[in-house]
């Protein structure tokens, strides 16, 4: 037991210990959200009252900022109409973002992101950038779909002047693979 302990304690120093590389953002360009993504979803609501909670079943989304943003998952039945996986989803009131990688149900005020036409690793990078809008939302302020669209965010661009892609997906992979390394190293 005592070298696991050593470990997690090694680990945990670490991670205090670690300097975090500032990413230099001067060379990148806002984008309004409307303009990126058009189709930005309300799918349909589910109660918790309504749902069956089950191991084995479909991530039931709510408004919170944890897991995911996934309360439970839930039996999957013909009623419902699942959202479907590959989106970025958030809540109203908490303005959370997380990227779903399988189809979920949702409760109230729960919204979506079309991003399936984007590669996972890519919607992690957008993830981080729409976070830096949550602060001026809040329970008595939400964040609807028609105030995200107005909305605008920082984004690296290629030599188009376009999102660039390609960076976003390459830089968490990178940010992964240091990660394991770090990980496997202690």
């Amino acid at each position: 037991m005592k070298p696991e302990r050593e470990s997690t304690s090694n680990l945990t120093s670490y991670l205090n210990n670690a300097k975090l590389n500032k990413v230099d953002t001067s060379k990148w360009k806002e984008f309004i959200v409307g303009d990126l993504f058009e189709n930005i979803k309300k799918p349909d609501v589910l109660h918790a009252r309504e749902v069956v909670e089950d191991e084995n079943g479909i991530p039931y989304v709510v408004r919170t900022k944890f897991n995911n943003g996934i309360k439970y998952r839930v039996t999957e039945t013909k009623k419902m109409t699942p959202s479907p996986k590959g989106v970025i989803s958030f809540g109203a009131e908490n303005a959370s973002f997380f990227y779903q990688k399988e189809n979920f149900v949702s409760g109230r005020d729960i919204y979506y992101i079309d991003t399936r036409h984007l590669s996972e690793k890519a919607c992690l990078f957008l993830v981080s950038c729409l976070d830096t809008l949550t602060d001026k939302y809040s329970y008595s302020y939400g964040l609807f779909p028609d105030l995200l669209k107005k909305e605008k965010i920082k984004l690296p661009v290629d030599v188009h002047g376009n999102p660039d892609w390609d960076y976003m997906e390459k830089y968490i992979e990178k940010i992964k693979e240091n990660c394991n390394r770090e990980i496997h190293c202690v």
